[in-house]
């Protein structure tokens, strides 16, 4: 079974070697991308990388087959129960890779540890209890009513309550924190298909097969190792002159490159998120924004509704696709796209580009003038970025707003959002870590309450008291016609209200040897 993209990777990444190689011989996979993972702890964050590559090591509650639809993981069934309560059945005789014995009482402390991490407390903040039934059965009761509480299974990995104790790691460590190092920023022991063997941060991750697995191990991959390489030129370099296997993190320039070499491939899908330019909708004074004589602004121009729609209708979501993105994404025009649940096609349609009537919103608003404001961009991350910041720039030079692009490396990008967020004004990709628009609506959407957990990736700080009420209704209904009203209606406030000035889904691009078998998997977000 195959859980995620890059338990793909690990799991089938070879097929064809298998073929090529004598079985007498380990079978070694080398691959890269633009970034390290953070930590090897799987309730610390929830960056793409990082998930996916703790993936291989941890297995998740309900897994996902290779159509993305939900399949048996650690919980080989489940069912609503009535009262907020869902029942899970658990796998017997997993075992964890020190050996010991996976039991219901790890998977409530892994319920109950990952409901903690704030990043994810939006997902699972709403689990009131996690209740061991017997040696396989879990009931996990919630605070309302949560309709699709399985499909955010798939990102609850089941860590060992003995180990995480004995290393002083029962709580989820804060990444942003100063002084001592976490045990699980080196270390790791789940129940997935592939074991840790080192992690240096930043630097390389070895995954070795774990001959124990409970489940089917398909592919012949014996070692894996991941290597973070940011420069593109150099990722690609290494790619043909096969140094290693496989690249994630495939430049657009270089695709017809690599599919011309001989004894190289690509395989591509739509990735499960969107790009977007988020805009600071409550600060009373922006950050990093100033007038054209240079002095800070007293005010937040981005609080107006009317200069965000300004914004929207300046920038040429279309042209950035073509010229930037060379046709490798396709233009959205909600918080949301193909592959999500809640998606809606028939809504999923951008406005014209209209650059004079971009300046009359900002002359309404009090800005005939423009100002200027900085936009953080982060690099290497996302396909393009660089470009895509300085075309925006370009644009919304046309309604005479000055864009100082400020291009930051992932990390930076990263601890400026989650230990503010300090940023008026940047871009990003956003997508559900469930699969599900709901996910995106609770977490990058909802208006920031701690308390509650919502909004812990709305690093925009947008706040929409109809949006909100709209996402207490989807919350607790089940009926699917229901749904989809509230799907519609939420993403239409979105769009209306400009929570974010909506560009493109991209595609990903995965370069590899002709002896590596593998799909592009659009959860490698």
């Amino acid at each position: 079974m195959r859980t995620s993209s890059l338990s793909a990777w690990l799991t089938t990444g070879a097929l064809a070697l298998c073929v090529l190689t004598a079985p007498a011989f380990a079978v070694t996979l080398r691959y890269g991308g633009a970034t390290a993972p953070l930590t090897m702890d799987p309730h610390a964050t929830n960056d793409f990388v990082t998930a996916a590559l703790v993936r291989q090591v941890y297995d998740s509650l309900i897994g996902l087959n290779d159509a993305m639809e939900l399949a048996p993981g650690i919980a080989t069934e489940w069912s609503y129960q009535g009262d907020n309560i869902w029942r899970f059945k658990l796998r017997s005789g997993v075992k964890f890779h020190d050996g010991s014995t996976m039991s219901a009482d790890d998977v409530v402390f892994s319920i109950m540890r990952e409901k903690t991490s704030p990043l994810y407390a939006a997902q699972f903040g709403d689990i009131r209890e996690a209740r061991k039934i017997d040696d396989t059965t879990v009931d996990v009761i919630s605070k309302g009513p949560d309709p699709i509480l399985p499909r955010k299974m798939v990102r609850l990995f089941i860590m060992s309550k003995a180990w995480s104790t004995v290393n002083g790691v029962e709580k989820v460590p804060d990444l942003g924190a100063q002084g001592s190092e976490a045990y699980t920023l080196r270390h790791a022991n789940g129940t997935g298909p592939m074991s840790l063997i080192s992690q240096e941060p930043g630097q390389k991750t070895v995954f070795s097969r774990n001959t124990n697995y409970w489940g089917e191990f398909p592919g012949n991959v014996d070692e894996a190792i991941y290597t973070p390489i940011g420069s593109s030129p150099t990722r690609v370099a290494a790619l043909l002159s096969k140094e290693l296997d496989l690249i994630t993190d495939l430049p657009i320039q270089d695709i017809d490159r690599v599919k011309s070499t001989p004894g190289f491939k690509i395989q591509q899908a739509p990735q499960q998120l969107i790009m977007e330019l988020e805009m600071d909708g409550t600060r009373d004074a922006a950050l990093d924004a100033f007038d054209k004589a240079g002095q800070p602004l007293k005010a937040n121009p981005l609080k107006d509704v009317r200069v965000r729609r300004a914004f929207a209708d300046a920038i040429d979501a279309n042209l950035i696709v073509q010229r930037v993105m060379r046709g490798q994404a396709s233009v959205v025009g909600t918080a949301t796209a193909k592959g999500f649940g809640g998606y809606q096609p028939d809504l999923d349609h951008r406005w014209p580009t209209d650059i004079d009537k971009a300046k009359e919103l900002l002359a309404e608003a009090g800005y005939k003038d423009g100002f200027a404001i900085q936009l953080n961009c982060p690099l290497e991350r996302y396909v393009n970025t660089d470009e895509i910041c300085r075309a925006v720039a370009s644009m919304l030079a046309h309604i005479g707003v000055e864009v100082r692009v400020k291009g930051m490396v992932w990390p930076e990008f990263a601890r400026m959002l989650v230990n503010g967020p300090t940023s008026s004004f940047h871009l990003i990709g956003v997508g559900g870590t469930s699969g599900d628009t709901q996910d995106t609506f609770i977490s990058a959407m909802a208006t920031r309450d701690k308390a509650t957990g919502r909004g812990g990736t709305n690093w925009a700080l947008w706040s929409n008291a109809a949006f909100d009420a709209n996402l207490d209704n989807l919350l607790k209904t089940f009926d699917p016609a229901k749904r989809t009203e509230l799907y519609r209606k939420g993403l239409t406030i979105g769009r209306d209200e400009i929570h974010a000035v909506y560009l493109h889904q991209p595609l990903i691009s995965w370069a590899m040897r002709e002896t590596v078998t593998v799909p592009a998997a659009p959860t490698a977000r």
